[in-house]
């Protein structure tokens, strides 16, 4: 598969052929995962959670590159990294299929640019961009193309700048999680439901490749919010009993009860409205294939009753995703990550499993 190189900046080309630690940033959080090659396949090596305090990333922009840096350098002194594969927030990101006509692999990026502002709100000169090609045939390739303004990629480079980590990839979340929780091979439609703490993710990946993504302001922070109000308890003391009794644990109290349940409402009725209309979406004058199954990733996605209450009312099954499906075998290896832990590494998995094209 041809892939741009756009994304990988500055190391010399050996850098490139050498596998790279997954780094997941979001506005409150960086996590890391490593993958080892072994006789018996790929294995886990290094992983670590590090909190990110807020104000530092915003909405997946860096607002702080000096703060950032400190945690970065961090990093750097207790697990030693040194080349990274660093994921993107998706609500930066634009994604979308381009039919192009036939032509050499050296001529697609330049066809891209110049189509480039018919599709996102960017100049050419203001954004950076990857593809994949999707279909080839001997009039036309059709690819996948993702695109970030360049100023939100400059804002991360600001801060690994000395840190002496060397970011040698950047991705948009999406993409990673994709490549973590859906089986390789896999053809069907799938979503994966990416439930965090301050937002969630949709992400729709069809044939292979990621065709939608959308961002939904609904997290696991307002689950506690809620329980630390009803109770009168601290935000600390909430996120405790969250996850001691999860959602279906306040059946004794009405109040908390109706407030955590309309908050993954909301959730379930925007999954079912862009299950709707990925099912209405046409592609060349054909209906997209329907999505066969929901899986759900993020660190609160575990909590008990939440998997069964957002299953209610939607029109595919939903469940866990296992994150190292593509990994490697769970009958042989048993992961030094466990199941649940695992569940908030689908990106930095999904990361570590990007191997130069």
């Amino acid at each position: 598969m041809q892939r741009s190189k756009f994304y990988q900046f500055f190391p010399p080309p050996h850098f490139l052929q050498m596998p790279a630690v997954g780094l997941d940033i979001s506005d409150v959080s960086m996590r890391f995962a490593e993958l080892l090659e072994t006789r018996k396949g790929l294995v886990i090596g290094r992983f670590a959670e590090k909190v990110i305090p807020r104000g530092i990333i915003e909405s997946g922009e860096v607002k702080k590159p000096a703060d950032l840096r400190a945690l970065l350098n961090d990093l750097k002194k207790e697990y030693n990294l040194e080349l990274v594969s660093v994921s993107l927030p998706e609500e930066k990101a634009y994604l979308f299929d381009l039919h192009l006509p036939k032509m050499k692999y050296s001529e697609i990026r330049g066809a891209i640019e110049l189509s480039l502002e018919e599709y996102v709100p960017l100049k050419a000169s203001e954004a950076l961009f990857d593809y994949e090609i999707e279909k080839e045939t001997d009039t036309a390739i059709e690819v996948s193309v993702s695109v970030t303004p360049q100023a939100l990629i400059e804002g991360y480079l600001e801060a690994f700048s000395g840190t002496g980590i060397t970011p040698i990839a950047f991705e948009v979340e999406a993409q990673s999680l994709a490549r973590s929780i859906i089986p390789e091979g896999a053809k069907d439609a799938y979503m994966v439901v990416d439930f965090g703490k301050t937002r969630t993710g949709l992400t729709i990946a069809a044939n292979g490749f990621v065709q939608f993504t959308s961002t939904v302001p609904v997290g696991g922070r307002l689950l506690t919010e809620a329980i630390a109000k009803n109770l009168s308890v601290s935000f600390d003391d909430a996120e405790k009993i969250k996850h001691e009794k999860g959602i279906a644990g306040f059946s004794d109290n009405d109040e908390l009860s109706i407030a955590l349940m309309s908050t993954i409402s909301v959730l379930r009725d925007t999954i079912n409205k862009h299950c709707a209309y990925w099912q209405t979406r046409e592609d060349a004058g054909k209906k997209q294939q329907p999505i066969q199954k929901v899986y759900l990733c993020g660190g609160d996605s575990n909590l008990a009753g939440f998997v069964n209450y957002l299953a209610t009312g939607l029109p595919v099954p939903v469940e866990l995703a296992q994150v190292m499906v593509n990994v490697n075998s769970l009958d042989q290896y048993v992961p030094e990550i466990n199941f649940n832990d695992s569940l908030r590494y689908a990106t930095a998995i999904g990361l570590a499993l990007r191997r130069p094209q």
